[in-house]
């Protein structure tokens, strides 16, 4: 029998019903896993656009001796003797009279005024507000609002290596060779779009992650969390419109440099980040992390551990050679961060000891398992900490 157009349109409705109300492909039940695929810090334009540094950029020890003393290269030298003779002198800069550098002892210099950092707020920056305030020290969002902590992209704002073109913000390639790694896992979720309570468990990989051909991140792999309670962090979140926003929670991952270990703690973290229908999350994750450990992952790796968990020798944490490539010095690096330090302060003296910090990240769909596994890459680890 012939179907009427009315039944015919009946039924097309409800099968348009039930599409979208099936279950995502990324969906396990109530919950969604997912593995980062994609990090780095979030930060503002470059300074040629904004003109955020009128004083110029950071510059190394030997760019200061050669400033500082008008070195010019002598009659009859060659480049190579010149470079090595003020890569030689210009160590009075790099190290105190008794001979230990200031990468592995930044207290024992004075703050350097070559050291440059973003004076201005008048700037539109990546990041969400952190506290939930807007004081006159935070940058404009996008749409040209005041709110946005990340005091640490004022501090390396006139750092010529975290330029867009710099050397600085490249932390994903060690990530992708398997030497670290983040999941995340959402659970208790009853709609993509909008939920009142979400269960978000953030926690360092325990497999390398696997990589296509051309060296992306492959979706609905197989990732073991880590059981290693200091690299799990655990919370609650909201979805509202797409939007999922989690409560603050303390947590730290993983960052390798040149073979050495070291940790990126970042308290009352937030996850802000939209999830889409094919099961990506892209968004902020963004707290405060206590100047003493950021200045290590990022300018002296005085805690640069070996993959047996013991600290690294001292000629290899030395972190000179880095400031000469990347342009700053490290003592100048100690002192901006003691100076832009905008969070959790001391309960004696009142001094922050953190800075904002915000790192922007696309993660993919994943399956995440909740078991001890020996990974490919666990000679990478300190101590099979991963």
């Amino acid at each position: 029998m012939k179907k009427s157009k009315a039944a015919t349109l009946s039924i097309i409705a409800a099968m348009y019903a039930v599409a979208i109300h099936a279950e995502p492909r990324f969906m396990q039940g109530d919950a969604a896993g997912f593995v980062v695929s994609d990090i780095k810090y979030a930060l503002g334009p470059d300074a040629s656009e904004t003109g955020a540094c009128p004083a110029g950029m950071s510059k190394n020890v030997v760019e200061i001796y050669i400033e500082e003393h008008g070195i010019v290269r002598g009659e009859g030298e060659t480049e190579g003797d010149f470079n090595r003779r003020v890569r030689r002198d210009s160590r009075i800069y790099s190290q105190s009279p008794e001979g230990k550098n200031y990468c592995s002892f930044p207290e024992l210099a004075q703050p350097d005024p070559h050291f440059k950092t973003v004076q201005r707020s008048d700037i539109k920056v990546r990041g969400i507000n952190i506290d939930g305030r807007a004081s006159l020290n935070d940058f404009l969002d996008a749409q040209g609002n005041r709110g946005i902590d990340n005091q640490f992209f004022r501090v390396v704002g006139c750092s010529r290596s975290f330029q867009s073109e710099g050397l600085s913000n490249h932390f994903v390639t060690t990530m992708k060779t398997g030497a670290w790694g983040i999941t995340i896992q959402l659970s208790g979720l009853d709609d993509i779009k909008n939920d009142n309570e979400v269960k978000v468990v953030i926690a360092a990989n325990a497999d390398p992650i696997q990589l296509s051909a051309a060296r992306d991140a492959l979706p609905y792999a197989t990732y073991a969390r880590s059981q290693d309670p200091r690299f799990r962090a655990e919370t609650t979140a909201r979805l509202v419109d797409g939007v999922l926003t989690s409560d603050p929670v303390d947590m730290r991952f993983h960052k390798v440099v040149n073979s050495m270990i070291l940790e990126r703690p970042l308290q009352q973290a937030r996850v802000v980040a939209t999830l889409t229908e094919e099961g990506l999350l892209n968004g902020y994750l963004a707290g405060y992390t206590p100047v003493e450990a950021l200045y290590d992952f990022v300018y002296g790796y005085r805690s640069g551990k070996t993959s047996e968990g013991e600290l690294s020798p001292l000629r290899e944490r030395s972190a000179n050679g880095t400031a000469f490539v990347l342009g700053h010095t490290c003592n100048g690096g100690y002192y901006a961060l003691k100076e832009h330090a905008d969070g959790l302060p001391d309960p004696e003296t009142g001094l922050f000891t953190a800075i904002s910090t915000q790192y922007e990240f696309s993660a993919i769909p994943a399956f995440i398992v909740d078991v001890e596994t020996k990974s490919l890459n666990s000679e990478l680890t300190p101590g099979r900490l991963l």
